[in-house]
């Protein structure tokens, strides 16, 4: 069944009764919602109830019939539309009725959009050539589908007064508190400072040079959180690395056994411990303690690699189930060869992917799935032997476009430390994250935002300090928390420095 007479008629009666409600279904209820009878009679009604209503006139089954009939419409010569708007006033229909109503009558909308979506997507099976391949098959029935339910998820949007939802969103929060907004991380010090990096509809972006490690960061948060919440990852690799380079980094920081080692086939020689560290991480595979689904999207255009994730949500995670979003890493797709420079290929594959998670893939009309991908920086982000006043820690490094930083929520540079860094800070990590753009901060705000004053009475800004291993990464603390190491320890010596210049062949 793909429409219903009577919840047309219901809603129309309420309408008549009470047009002061129509505010609250305005801004998902239309005309295209009155399907139910051939002659368009109660679409015709509805046009003319609104019209009235937006016009601020009164309305009454005698006013309402006499505009319509002022549309000289021909109604057919079994209706009587005094007759016919007179029946439709006469419903018992309470004021609290009109919103749940509406909802119903909206179901059937959706019935008919699905109805005839499935009769286009026959149309078109039936025109593909039949050596297209698999892929273009399936994106020819994503496509047709997906178009037409994203439609009822992204109703038109009136301005409101965000002032007059406050008090019941403030205290709605107040009943139901939580400790986190958002997927909370592993990372405690990281999570105080800037909150959770995981926040449904955000993208978190980490920029590095290559071989830095931002695909082994990305990857160890993300597993950790996938087993903190029992939530699925999708990890996109832009095809630089195979999946059984994946799994082996993968099982490598799951069970703590040297990468070399699983690559080889030679732990099960290394002895019971290593056996067991490799037989407890299956277990946790099993219990579905940890989910990653890897595509290899190398080649893929932004397109297609949007609809290849909405099929993976739809289909294996479910309608209004949350998921980690990994991508490694944004570059420039197959669609620079249509004409499209760099830059605009990084920007539309950005803004495309924030629109789908922000705006397309959602639970109760908010977003459900958090992003997170990488970038490489350009030659200003290298490090290598260089001294770290000689570092560039902003946004200039970041590769190809500014539309990374506009459309992203958090943005971390990670860089190996400089050689007199790790000097300076003995046993403090190998490794900085440094915050560029926070639009969302944690609990210990001022903390993450106030300059460091240091031991040396010089002030540096706060960041975040890493050990990184083979394919884990482990926080150490904030700057704040070395200055305070450094100080309870007393000054450390720096070892003599030659004062030249670092040679070019160096710093280049």
């Amino acid at each position: 069944m793909i429409h219903n007479l009577e919840l047309e008629q219901h809603l129309l009666g309420a309408l008549i009764k009470y047009p002061d409600k129509y505010g609250e279904i305005e801004n998902f209820i239309d005309e295209s919602d009155f399907y139910a009878d051939d002659n368009q009679t109660n679409k015709t009604i509805f046009l003319a109830l609104r019209q009235c209503i937006d016009q601020n006139l009164a309305v009454d089954h005698v006013i309402l019939a006499q505009r319509i009939k002022s549309f000289n419409i021909s109604f057919p010569q079994n209706i009587n539309i005094n007759d016919y708007v007179y029946s439709l006033n006469l419903r018992a229909i309470s004021p609290n009725q009109v919103l749940s109503i509406a909802r119903e009558l909206k179901k059937f909308t959706i019935r008919r959009s699905i109805y005839f979506a499935a009769q286009q997507v026959a149309k078109k099976i039936k025109q593909i050539p039949s050596g297209a391949d698999f892929e273009e098959i399936i994106q020819t029935a994503d496509e047709t589908f997906n178009n037409q339910i994203n439609l009822f998820d992204n109703g038109p949007e009136k301005p409101v007064n965000i002032y007059d939802e406050m008090e019941e969103f403030i205290e709605d929060r107040g009943n139901n508190p939580v400790t986190e907004f958002g997927l909370s991380g592993p990372h405690n010090r990281l999570q105080e400072l800037y909150g959770s990096l995981l926040r449904p509809g955000n993208i978190t972006v980490v920029v590095a040079r290559s071989g830095v490690g931002k695909t082994r960061f990305c990857m160890d948060f993300c597993s950790k959180v996938s087993r903190m919440h029992k939530v699925p990852i999708l990890h996109f690799d832009n095809g630089e690395m195979s999946k059984e380079e994946i799994i082996t980094r993968q099982a490598s920081a799951l069970t703590g056994v040297g990468h070399h080692y699983l690559e080889t086939g030679l732990w099960r020689q290394m002895g019971d411990e290593t056996v067991d560290k490799v037989r407890k991480a299956f277990d946790q595979i099993k219990n579905n303690e940890v989910q990653l689904y890897y595509y290899n999207v190398g080649g893929y255009t932004v397109d297609k690699m949007i609809a290849t994730l909405k099929r993976f949500y739809y289909s294996t995670v479910g309608r209004g189930n949350p998921m980690i979003f990994s991508f490694d890493y944004i570059k420039t797709a197959s669609d620079a060869q249509n004409g499209k420079s760099e830059w605009q290929v990084v920007g539309e594959m950005v803004d495309k992917f924030k629109r789908t998670i922000q705006k397309e893939i959602l639970k109760d009309g908010e977003p459900i799935i958090p992003m997170i991908t990488s970038v490489q920086s350009n030659r200003s982000g290298v490090v290598n032997n260089r001294r770290a006043e000689n570092i560039v820690d902003d946004e200039s490094i970041v590769s190809l476009s500014d539309r990374i930083t506009q459309f992203c929520s958090h943005m971390f540079i990670l860089r190996k430390k400089t050689l007199d860094e790790i000097e300076d800070e003995p046993n403090f990590g190998t490794h900085k994250l440094i915050n560029v753009k926070a639009r969302h901060l944690g609990k210990s705000y001022n903390r993450a935002t106030e300059p460091v004053r240091m031991p040396d009475d010089s002030l540096k800004p706060n960041v975040i300090h890493l050990q990184m291993d083979a394919f884990t990464a482990t926080e150490i603390g904030d700057q704040k928390d070395l200055s305070e190491a450094v100080g309870a320890a007393g000054e450390i010596e720096r070892h003599d420095r030659i004062d030249d210049p670092i040679p070019e062949f160096i710093a280049n």
